[in-house]
């Protein structure tokens, strides 16, 4: 009974002081947007680009949604045409569970959901949105 007690606190410890290294991690969120094409004709161009939201530890990339956009613009109006997503886990306790896109007017959208797990017990949930959005002159934020 003693050594049965011992290892279920063994354990216990071992889980406990590993969440609490796992939520004092100070995760970051930055995004870069990256042109894929670009073609232009007299009345319309097109441009297809994607933007990536990473949730970072210090320079560990955990994991990242990307939304690909196709838009066309003409100088006084833009839209989107085409969007979709990709979502990746670059760390074993993390895993995306859900990842989905639309589009509206001259937007572009795509939202993941990541889970943090430890020894199987979710212990952190992060949901991100990202919004790419074309101006009528072409111009991606």
């Amino acid at each position: 009974m003693k050594k049965l007690l011992l290892s279920l606190s063994l354990c216990l410890t071992f889980i406990f002081c590993d969440i609490s290294h796992v939520q004092a991690e100070e995760l970051y969120y930055k995004e870069v947007i990256e042109v894929i094409d670009e073609s232009s004709s007299r009345a319309t161009s097109t441009k297809t680009a994607k933007k990536t939201g990473y949730y970072a530890n210090g320079s560990t990339v955990l994991w990242s949604v990307t939304v690909t956009g196709t838009f066309t613009y003409n100088g006084s109006t833009s839209k989107c045409t085409s969007s979709s997503v990709s979502a990746s886990s670059n760390d074993s306790r993390w895993r995306i569970i859900s990842k989905s896109s639309s589009k509206s007017g001259s937007t572009a959208k795509a939202t993941a959901t990541a889970k943090c797990y430890l020894n199987n017990l979710v212990i952190d949930t992060k949901t991100k949105t990202v919004t790419l959005t074309c101006s009528a002159s072409g111009k991606l934020s």
